[in-house]
């Protein structure tokens, strides 16, 4: 039944919803196609005009209809290029936009309401910061106070907030209570991954495409370290192995994957031994929609939780088994001092000796090579050659080389001089496969800014590449060129490496947070998200376990039991904290509760009802069928129950006196015959 006659395009409750679902489909700005997104805001102005009163008629159903079948083959057509995640947000802010227009019965709103709560849900995909679940938790509100409105319009819009707002801090505590206690499942199915919402490193990298990443201050990851954090220059968080070289780019091997592939069908997983001193520590990583992940070598899973959703290349990679839609937590162990040729050597050292096949690619680097090559035989004198050529020719540090389009490695190391990272590291890992010492280059990042003791905070800006080369025996070996030319880069970081006014030039938002104040605001900002990122978002199954196993010692059916009876308890205990006062609130006033108790006698005696007569006019009523000493009795009361309600305040004895003539009363006619 609809609350008041006032049509839905005039009511509060549908300007509230337009507005709170015009908010919500705005807040999902990246994902969106521009178009749909204008869809949205234009249904919102049409249900403000229509609010307002300059526009009365709503559009037909026809009209609708048409509109829709068009945007759905627009958006059929866009869905190739998106993917299916997105082009399934898109269909659902679509279907809402367009009901939005139509809005003009109460099912109409219902379905809104719905449908900005399955938004909300949708937008936890894309963000789940604390800002915007704070930012989502407010629109929520909003909604339940529309729908509030819709149904009680005649109360304000601040008393229906207010009321609200008090349910859902009452409701926070067994939320809370529930979030602990119930079991955390593994999802039920897989998330499509959307085309467009890639960022940071990718397995192409070219000289240049690192140094465009130290324009971005995005956060990348959270390391939190149960003990002692590594050193400034043991901060190196491998991501990416690149073992594939054109004279130009370097890419995953196309054999390296395919023999990744066949390790996974062999469910066949790279474990290799371990010895030494070790770091364990906890990594919060951003979403990327890649399937790398992050860790400082020789990374390996530290529980069971995150061996099963980790899976250990045998390049020392290691890979989630879903790609990385949301925010992902997961717990390392890594070993630096172990052995690093526990590996298909063979493998390696073919895919690590691969070389562009035209001759005319780098030439000044091939017969730079080969002048190495012969003045040294053993193959740490030949790295150190190189690595002495970088010192002796006055090469640079900069996050703004020159471009190198045709021949990089050759004009980098001969004409240029300058560049960033992945210039010496390309160049370095090139010119070593040229002189037989199998290499290959490591992107990555390196560093990380302390957020508070134990916790490190890795950016974009700290995008890295390093090479690791082969050395008998020892395997693999580290060499970064990067800390022979700007040392200062790999104790301090990037911003100390560069020109302060070359450090996020682009980026001028970035700068301003540099500011005292603005950085203050900044570091409260990161430890209440990584706080929430910890402790809210990355409570997964094991957390709980841990958490159970706190309170009750050893975890067994019995005290699952127990503990799951106690919770039941402290809930229904919060609901009679709730509730109850607010019942002693709703009892009827003694002296109300007992005139009616007296009416009820009355009625069941003379079988007249009261209906909606006043006390007088009841007392007028009924007089002639009740006996003359009970027909004066109940005279009496109803004029002391006219001066006790309608009479200014009457003494608290007054209150007694007719409550006990009240039950006299009642005791005198049920003795008295049927009428």
């Amino acid at each position: 039944m609809q609350p008041i006659d006032k049509p839905i395009r005039n009511q509060t409750a549908s300007l509230l919803m337009a507005i709170v679902f015009c908010i919500l489909s705005i807040s999902l700005f990246e994902p969106l196609l521009f178009w749909v997104l204008l869809i949205a805001v234009c249904a919102t102005a049409m249900r403000v005009v229509m609010y307002i009163g300059w526009y009365q008629p709503v559009p037909s159903s026809r009209t609708i209809n048409l509109l829709g079948l068009l945007c759905c083959v627009c958006l059929v057509w866009f869905s190739f290029s998106i993917g299916l995640l997105l082009t399934m947000v898109n269909l659902l802010i679509l279907a809402g936009a367009l009901k939005l227009m139509l809005l003009n019965a109460p099912r109409d709103l219902f379905h809104l309401f719905c449908t900005a709560l399955f938004v909300i849900g949708i937008g936890f995909t894309f963000h789940q910061s604390f800002v915007m679940t704070l930012f989502y938790g407010l629109l929520t509100l909003a909604l339940l106070v529309a729908l509030a409105r819709y149904f009680t319009p005649s109360q304000t819009v601040s008393w229906h907030a207010k009321r609200v707002l008090t349910m859902g801090i009452q409701a926070l505590p067994i939320a809370i209570l529930l979030f602990l206690i119930v079991p955390k499942l593994p999802p039920l199915w897989k998330m499509p991954v959307g085309k467009s919402t890639e960022t940071g490193l990718t397995d192409t990298v070219s000289p240049g495409d690192i140094a465009s990443l130290t324009q971005s201050s995005e956060l990348v990851f959270r390391a939190t370290f149960e003990g002692p954090v590594p050193e400034p220059h043991e901060r190196y968080w491998r991501a990416i192995t690149l073992e594939q070289f054109d004279g130009k780019q370097w890419t995953v091997s196309p054999l390296r994957k395919q023999a990744r592939q066949q390790y996974r069908l062999l469910n066949y997983e790279f474990s290799p031994s371990l010895s030494g001193s070790w770091w364990q520590y906890e990594v919060i990583a951003q979403p990327t929609n890649k399937h790398w992940l992050y860790g400082i070598d020789m990374a390996v899973p530290a529980d069971h939780a995150s061996d099963q959703m980790i899976w250990r290349g045998a390049d020392y990679q290691i890979l989630s088994e879903s790609p990385l839609s949301t925010r992902r937590a997961y717990r390392l162990r890594s070993y630096p001092n172990a052995d690093m040729s526990q590996t298909l050597e063979s493998l390696d050292q073919r895919l690590n000796l691969q070389k562009p096949e035209s001759p005319a690619v780098n030439p000044l680097t091939q017969e730079w090579a080969r002048e190495i090559a012969t003045r040294f035989s053993d193959p740490e004198d030949r790295i150190k050659a190189v690595l002495e050529y970088f010192i002796t020719q006055g090469f640079t540090y900069t996050l703004t080389p020159p471009a190198m389009p045709d021949q990089p490695v050759d004009d980098f190391l001969f004409t240029h001089q300058q560049g960033f990272c992945s210039h010496y590291a390309s160049a370095m890992a090139y010119t070593l496969r040229l002189m037989d010492i199998p290499a290959r280059m490591v992107a990555g990042y390196h560093g990380g800014e302390v957020l508070q003791p134990g916790v490190l905070s890795v950016y974009q800006y700290d995008a890295h590449a390093w090479v690791e080369a082969w050395i008998g025996e020892q395997g693999w070996v580290r060499f970064d060129p990067t800390a022979v030319i700007a040392p200062q880069r790999i104790q301090f970081g990037i911003q100390q490496a560069v020109e302060e006014e070359a450090f996020l030039a682009n980026n001028q938002l970035a700068r301003l947070k540099q500011l005292p104040f603005l950085a203050d605001l900044q570091m409260l900002y990161s430890l209440m998200d990584y706080q929430w990122s910890r402790w809210v978002l990355g409570f997964d199954a094991q957390r709980q376990q841990n958490l159970l196993a706190l309170l009750l010692g050893k975890v067994t059916g019995k005290s699952i039991t127990y503990l799951v009876l106690a919770i039941f308890g402290v809930i229904g205990l919060l609901l009679a904290l709730y509730f109850i006062p607010h019942w002693r609130k709703q009892q009827m006033e003694p002296v109300v509760l007992w005139y009616q108790k007296a009416v009820t006698a009355v009625a069941g005696y003379t079988g007249v009802q009261r209906e909606n007569l006043g006390p007088q006019a009841y007392h007028d009523k009924v007089f002639a069928h009740l006996p003359p000493a009970s027909s004066a009795q109940f005279r009496s009361l109803s004029e002391q129950y006219i001066r006790l309600q309608y009479q200014p305040a009457q003494p608290e004895r007054k209150t007694a006196a007719f409550v006990s003539d009240c039950k006299a009363f009642i005791r005198q006619i049920r003795r008295q015959p049927s009428a």
